[in-house]
């Protein structure tokens, strides 16, 4: 049965008709079909569709009210209906994009800012799990470690020769490195396969910590578009260079002060358009000293970002995507050449066999 708020009525949109009306109303209000969503809720007037949102794993997206429906308290409603059939699935912490501007609207529904970019977007999350307490525990890993530490940041799908010359070159630049392994499961190597590769692949490095990236790094909340292959259209890019910014936003004014870094290695990125925007990104606002352009309080100081040229075999760039084609393609003999033997060995054994059968038959970027 449906329910009515403000005289209209609420539906989970399924039909081509609805699906096609919602597109219409995001793009009319320039934005895109979130990737994956998993429900989708529409206020209608009469068979008018006026307001939309949707649940995507734990963050809601494409939230559009009509213009005609503006100040009435209809997106309220759409994310009110929206948590509580969260909640109903066992999730407790929820994530939310909007503008800047309507920060105070969402924070009188319980939700707390985590970033903002001055007239841009912004990040909020609602539950009793938040920030502050992830961030305590970065305080308490890095209590007893050097300042001045760096940071690496990978994804690793899978580990290569090229991210191991990255982790060595920064562990030998600073007095203690972090390397964050983005933990969101949306790679085709799973989490706790990257994440075990990482630590075999530099457990002879003594100056580092290999940590789970959290919810905060490079995840479906703070960049969703870095996990599906981006449109050349310009409200796609706008996207990523929009979710790119909150999430080097977020290094810089909370994850960067927890772990007392004050350097970022990066790799050069020839291949991933995407990747290579984050990097762009990551200069800018890491780097940047007039903070109050991007919200930042003064206090928190700047993080240099080193740019190290890509790790090269016979004048080709190592990378992931690279060991993924050559798997596609069956070419073992190849794929030897670029990862280390801890990446080698379990590659052959028993274990990766379904991994490697599901990447023959995907395309995916990740």
């Amino acid at each position: 049965m449906s329910e009515t708020f403000f005289g209209l009525e609420e539906r989970i949109l399924h039909t081509k008709d609805e699906l096609a009306q919602r597109e219409a109303l995001l793009t009319s209000r320039g934005l895109t079909v979130p990737e994956g969503e998993e429900l989708v809720l529409g206020l209608f007037d009469g068979e008018q569709l006026v307001a939309t949102g949707a649940l995507v794993r734990n963050v809601l997206q494409g939230i559009a009210v009509d213009m005609s429906h503006e100040g009435e308290g209809v997106a309220a409603a759409i994310v009110s209906s929206l948590i509580k059939r969260a909640v109903d699935r066992g999730i407790t912490q929820i994530f939310l994009y909007t503008v800047s501007e309507d920060i105070s609207r969402f924070e009188n529904l319980g939700f707390s800012k985590v970033a903002a970019v001055p007239k841009g977007a912004a990040l909020l999350e609602w539950g009793s799990a938040g920030i502050e307490s992830y961030l305590s525990s970065l305080k308490a890993l890095a209590e007893d470690k050097p300042d001045h530490a760096g940071a690496v940041v990978i994804n690793c799908n899978p580990f290569t020769l090229g991210h191991r010359a990255l982790i060595e070159y920064a562990s030998s630049h600073v007095p203690w490195l972090y390397v964050l392994v983005v933990e969101e499961d949306r790679s085709l190597f799973p989490f706790r396969v990257r994440y075990r590769l990482v630590q075999e692949g530099v457990a002879d490095l003594r100056n580092l910590t290999v940590m789970k990236g959290g919810p905060y790094i490079i995840s479906s909340a703070t960049f969703p578009t870095y996990f599906i292959r981006p449109d050349a259209n310009e409200a796609s890019q706008r996207a990523v260079r929009m979710h790119a910014s909150l999430d080097v936003s977020i290094f810089r004014m909370h994850i960067a002060p927890a772990l007392k870094v004050a350097n970022r290695f990066v790799g050069t990125e020839p291949y991933c358009p995407t990747t290579s925007v984050y990097n762009e990104i990551m200069k800018i606002i890491l780097q940047a000293r007039e903070t109050e352009a991007f919200g930042f309080d003064a206090k928190i100081p700047p993080v240099t970002v080193h740019e190290i040229p890509r790790f090269e075999i016979g004048g080709t760039p190592v990378s992931a995507s690279k060991v993924r084609d050559m798997i596609r393609e069956g070419n073992l003999s190849e794929v030897q050449k670029l990862v280390p033997k801890t990446t080698w060995d379990w590659l052959k054994s028993d274990e990766a066999v379904p991994v490697m059968e599901r990447i023959r038959q995907s395309d995916s970027r990740h």
